[in-house]
């Protein structure tokens, strides 16, 4: 059975993937700012590694 809560936040999915494409373009526009010659492949790991280690951290708080 799903919970309400379930049902409620499976509608946001589709918002949340896209907020986190957003998050890794802007963070890998910053990076290209200073870093000229970036790897735009290994930029958007790290910088998905980087909000997977801060989702843990926001997890650790509750």
């Amino acid at each position: 059975m799903t919970s309400l809560e379930q049902v409620e936040i499976s509608k946001y999915h589709n918002e949340l993937v896209q907020d986190i494409r957003h998050l890794v373009q802007k963070y890998g526009r910053i990076m290209g700012w200073e870093v000229p010659e970036l790897d735009e492949a290994e930029a958007s790991k790290l910088i998905l590694r980087a909000l997977q280690d801060a989702l843990a951290d926001v997890e650790s708080e509750q």
